[in-house]
């Protein structure tokens, strides 16, 4: 620039103090700009380089473009010169289409050169032509197959006729010699079948074929019959030429193209059939299965969907007799053992455990999430409805339904290797497969044990449950298991999950839960006696069980299964409900549901739809083996093969907490408090309705309650009376206060005849005159002249009241009660021909029986177990369910007569000529009741004969009696919550309620006695009470308890848990006759002169009878 002071350009300036002196930046703002311009500076040169080579891309394929678009152009013109194309041009042009190929410009390029080949392939193949080209052409006919639009008739037979040629060794031999012909048609299908060769003729298939109506093996249409011989060329290579590269890539293609994707109509109806009916020299059935089994590590490309399509395939084409191809045994000779310890069969039982594990998908809105809490024991939700799934789901579920009937059947591969197997055969890895398979079908519905006859084949085999238990219970983690201890050591898994270990111990799901459900079966079928026989006849030395029992273990091997089976359920719980504090993250949640195992999907984080089908894995293993638990348990109690509450009880915690609160946690309206806590899964969130109602629950509170809940006979019996003792205490001080100890308060008073007790009572104390009997309740009774009796009800009077009005509600001369051959009471069948509203006299008497619970009050009722276990058994699963050895007491004859037909040979049975129904005589009226829907048209046979035999035990002990007991749980359940009665088993609860038969203690009943009135231990009075009595018959002696306390057995606990304590107080010169204050439970006793004198007087008061008179 021009410059008036004589410089024509200025001079640059510099500045040696940098950019920082004149720009006024600080350190940190330098270094920030020139990070910044750093990255201006990068960002530049990688768009420079990308534009680059996106131009070199577009470049690039202009040029092909143009190139391509030129190499068609001398294409078309050397077809519109030469009218005929010799073998030379014919080679030439085939590579032009190769290179310029394009499916949407040249398919009929693509046609004409293939018509031209078809017709001279012999001659191109003689003067150089090359069979890969070929092999390319083919792929592209295969693509050119299913292209949709119109399509002439030359663009299906030329591709179809081009397969057919250039696939067939008998056409190629013409042109070269046998050998290399092999070869030849050996890479073109590797070639192709790599490409989509079966996939592409499934498309084809499916779309040409025409609606069938039924599975058939003939084809529907003659391109039907083409489509599937080109389908079969590649298996016969597979069987001839076997390499095992081509063998697993031919296979596993075919698996995943055909069997794993959803099946649609012609491959179900048509191409399956149709394999089946080939021989075995035709479909390389084993070669399927090798190739399936090492899928993962031969061909890891080729991507295998195990679903429950393939399963169905395999099932399908399974060849007849395949157990005998497997063991190399020929048809017709029976299979005598070693078929489970085959390498191949092994191979084939992890396949269909790995298959099976589909049964476990399930819908979201199924009850993979249900608690233990919000359902029975057992219940596992109606699996069989499924009209809210949508479609995919409807049809796998269909699929699904269709392999467990196949694997049931008589003829399945599975189920002929189980019912031959030996003793020897039960290795650790058959075990392990066949307990997967089995695990999987018990998950897949909730009577799965019942209904699918592999699991009930294997539940009456001795040697696999033996087998089974000792592999399981001796699992290292390292995978070992020695079967010849019955009793995990401490190294195994079974014992970290007994430890609440749960982490690495999933492989030791299955097997466990397994054994339990199948064994939990075979105890059900089994009785009492075939038990006890199973100690008399040793076999080999090993156990003391007969050769021909179907008992797998002896008495003296159930009482050490009792203990693990306890320390399992024990180490459940405490899995169940770790120490974990309230959160409601779905991360947390996946992450806290892990899944623990090494084989068969349990060892990956599950996702959601997996997470729910853990914990219903672990939910399972709890119900099958608190069931199993409970079964030897009501054993137990009948054949006393374990110590006793050592074994069931050692080991246990005292539970200090109900002892301390057992209002809190019983108390029906912090009950509802549990059913927040769903077992093996994360804690849910609390609602503001839930903290408004309490705070929640402890993990070590929710333990406690499973604990009472599930396996209450783990809890010392004494202890769990302390817990029913505290819940009445501290529900009575709720309901009835500190002043209804001074006769004030609210409180029920009644006049009651005493001759007249049952029929006053049943009208003053019905439901609509007193709702609440939890109240405090004061009784006078008038005597036969219609005077009232003396003495004032201070709790005495009420006991004795109470104690006859169950008396004689409860004789059997008033109908409603029948007594057994034992002399034990249960309700009348008959009732209803006597009484009309019978319901409401058991409502009232299920009150009356609640208020003497309420209470503490001993009365003296024999009433029967069975019918006990029905009162209190709802809800309890099995507990509930008509037990056949209680039969015995009730109908003598009848159990013994359904133990004949048990024990009779199959064959004789349909002689007898039962059907399901039953002869009810009652009164002289006889009818005839089905024991089940259509049960006078179905006939008693070998095979079902289990089951007749459970109904008519059933209809015996609990149908016949359903309605009476049904009210009489009512009328009790208003008083006493069920749920605190379920923590007795029905001998406990007879206890409960009667008190021990036992003779009364007199050393116990000196020790906790007090005296009033100038007497003490050393009154020379006192020392001649206590000797008399000591002489007295165990009658007298209860008729003394019962003159004292009105009830004549003594508490549960002993004398130190009655309350008031025993008394005896000074009551002046021996003109008196010794005289009883019940509400004090005090003995007013004279001096009297000697023994004698004062065994008369005491005899002639017990035995009076006087009431309160003598008060």
């Amino acid at each position: 620039m021009y410059s008036f002071e004589g410089e024509f350009r200025r001079r640059p300036q510099q500045n040696l103090a940098g950019a920082s002196a004149y720009q006024n930046l600080s350190r940190d703002a330098l270094l920030k700009k020139a990070h910044q311009e750093r990255i201006k500076r990068e960002d530049y040169k990688k768009r420079l380089i990308s534009t680059i080579k996106i131009q070199a891309y577009v470049r690039s394929f202009i040029n092909r473009i143009k190139c391509k678009n030129n190499q068609r152009s001398l294409f078309d013109s050397c077809l519109h010169q030469n009218s005929t194309l010799n073998e030379i041009e014919l080679i030439l042009l085939i590579r032009r289409l190769l290179f310029f190929y394009d499916q949407q410009k040249d398919s009929s390029r693509l046609i004409f050169i293939s018509q031209q080949l078809l017709k001279q392939w012999s001659r191109v193949l003689q003067n150089g032509g090359s069979f890969f080209q070929i092999q390319r052409l083919l792929v592209l006919h295969l693509k050119l197959l299913n292209t949709r639009g119109p399509q002439s008739r030359d663009s299906l037979a030329v591709p179809l006729r081009m397969l057919e040629v250039f696939t067939c060794v008998d056409t190629i031999k013409k042109v070269m010699n046998p050998q290399d012909a092999n070869i030849v048609i050996f890479k073109t299908l590797l070639y192709i079948v790599k490409r989509g060769y079966f996939r592409e003729i499934r498309k084809l298939l499916e779309d040409k074929t025409p609606p069938l109506y039924g599975p058939s093996a003939s084809a529907p249409t003659p391109l039907a019959a083409s489509l599937f011989a080109l389908l079969l060329r590649p298996f016969s290579y597979v069987l001839q030429m076997n390499d095992p590269e081509f063998n697993n890539i031919v296979m596993l293609e075919f698996a995943s193209c055909i069997l794993c994707p959803e099946m649609s109509e012609v491959i179900k109806m048509y191409l399956l059939p149709a394999l089946k009916a080939q021989p075995t020299s035709t479909f390389p059935y084993s070669g399927l299965i090798s190739a399936l089994s090492s899928a993962d590590k031969v061909c890891p490309d080729i991507k295998i969907e195990y679903s429950s399509w393939l399963l169905y395939s395999l099932l399908l084409l399974e060849p007849q007799n395949y157990v005998n191809k497997i063991c190399g045994i020929p048809n017709g000779q029976r299979i005598n053992g070693s078929c489970l310890s085959h390498p191949f069969m092994l191979q084939y039982l992890a396949l269909i455990a790995r298959l099976t594990s589909n049964f476990l998908k399930k819908s979201p809105k199924k009850n993979t999430d249900r608690s233990m809490y919000n359902e029975p024991m057992g219940y596992e939700g109606d699996s069989d409805s499924d009209s809210d799934e949508p479609p995919a789901v409807n049809r796998e579920a269909t699929v699904n339904s269709e392999c467990i009937h196949m694997m049931n059947d008589n003829n399945s591969c599975i189920l002929q290797a189980c019912t031959n197997a030996g003793q020897n055969d039960w290795t650790g890895e058959a075990l392990e497969q066949i307990s997967a398979i089995s695990h999987h079908l018990l998950l897949s519905h909730k009577m799965a044990v019942h209904i699918y006859k592999l699991l009930y084949t294997l539940a009456f085999e001795p040697w696999f449950l033996r087998a089974l238990w000792n592999w399981s219970s001796n699992l290292e983690p390292g995978g070992g298991g020695n079967t010849s201890v019955a009793v995990g050591r401490g190294g195994t898994l079974l014992a970290s999950i007994s430890q609440g270990l749960g982490t690495r111990t999933g492989r030791l799901l299955p097997p466990l839960a397994t054994f339990c459900s199948l064994y939990s079966l075979l105890l059900a079928t089994l009785h009492d006696e075939e038990l006890a026989d199973s100690d008399l006849n040793p076999i080999m030395g090993e156990s003391n069980i007969a050769i021909n029992s179907v008992q797998a273990f002896s008495l003296t091997q159930l009482g050490p299964l009792c203990v693990t089976l306890r320390q399992l359920c024990m180490g459940l719980i405490e899995l169940a409900f770790p120490e974990s504090r309230p959160n409601v993250g779905e991360g947390y949640k996946n992450v806290f549901s892990y899944a623990s195992s090494t084989q068969h999907d349990y060892e990956k984080l599950p996702t959601n739809e997996e997470n729910l089908n853990h914990t219903a894995v672990w939910v399972h293993l709890f119900k099958v083996s608190v069931r199993l638990l409970r079964q030897l348990h009501t054993r137990d109690q009948r054949l006393n093969f374990t110590r006793g509450e050592w074994d069931w009880c050692g080991g246990t915690q005292a539970l200090p907490l109900l002892i301390e609160r057992p209002h809190h946690l019983l108390h029906p309206r912090r009950h509802h408090c549990l059913r927040q806590y769903r077992p093996f899964t994360a804690f849910t969130a609390l609602t503001r309705e839930d903290c408004e109602k309490g705070p929640p629950l402890t993990t070590k509170e929710v333990r406690t309650l499973t604990i009472l809940k599930e396996t209450p006979f783990v809890v010392p019996f004494s202890q769990r009376v302390l817990i029913f003792q505290g819940l009445n205490f501290r529900d009575k001080q709720e309901y009835q206060g500190d002043l209804t100890n001074f006769l004030q308060g609210p409180s029920i008073q009644i006049v009651i005849r005493r001759s007249h007790i049952y029929e006053d009572a049943f009208i003053r104390l019905n439901s609509q005159n007193e709702p609440d009997l939890r109240l405090k309740m004061r009784v006078q009774l008038m005597n036969e002249a219609g005077l009232e009796e003396a003495g004032v009800d201070g709790g005495g009077v009420f006991r004795e009241f109470l104690s006859e009005l169950l008396r004689t509600a409860c004789d059997p001369n008033r109908g409603f009660f029948r007594l057994t051959k034992d002399n034990m009471l249960y309700p009348n069948p008959a009732v209803h021909l006597l009484v009309e509203n019978f319901h409401h006299h058991y409502y009232f008497i299920g009150r009356m029986l609640g208020k003497a619970l309420y209470e503490g009050l001993l009365v003296e009722l024999p009433l029967a177990e069975f019918f006990l276990q029905a009162v209190v058994g709802e809800e309890r699963g099995n507990e509930g369910e008509a037990d056949i050895h209680r039969l015995a007491a009730l109908d003598e004859r009848l159990h013994r007569s359904l133990l004949q037909l048990r024990a009779m040979p199959a064959a004789a049975v349909a002689d007898l000529g039962l059907d399901f129904t039953v002869m009810s005589d009652e009164l002289g009226e006889q009818r005839v009741e089905e024991l089940k829907a259509g049960g006078a048209n179905i006939p008693v046979t070998g095979e079902n004969r289990i089951e007749y035999i459970h109904l008519v035990a059933e209809w015996k002990l609990s149908r016949q009696v359903r309605a009476q007991v049904t009210a009489l749980r009512q009328g009790l359940s208003t008083v006493i919550p069920l749920a605190w009665l379920r923590i007795f088993c029905s001998k406990e609860l007879r206890l409960l309620i009667s008190g021990a038969e036992s003779a009364v203690d007199v050393d116990d009943l000196k020790n906790h006695t007090n005296y009033a009135g100038g007497y003490g231990g050393d009154h020379p009075t006192i020392k001649c009470f206590w000797k008399v009595v000591e002489n007295f018959t165990d009658i007298q002696k209860r008729q003394l308890l019962k003159f004292v306390t009105s009830c004549s057995r003594p508490p549960l606990l002993g004398f130190k848990d009655l309350d008031p304590p025993f008394c005896i107080q000074h009551a002046g010169t021996s003109e008196r006759l010794p005289s009883a204050s019940t509400c004090m439970n005090l003995l007013k006793l004279p001096e009297f002169p000697s023994e004698n004198v004062m065994k008369e007087k005491l005899l002639y008061a017990i035995n009076a009878g006087a009431g309160f008179e003598l008060s």
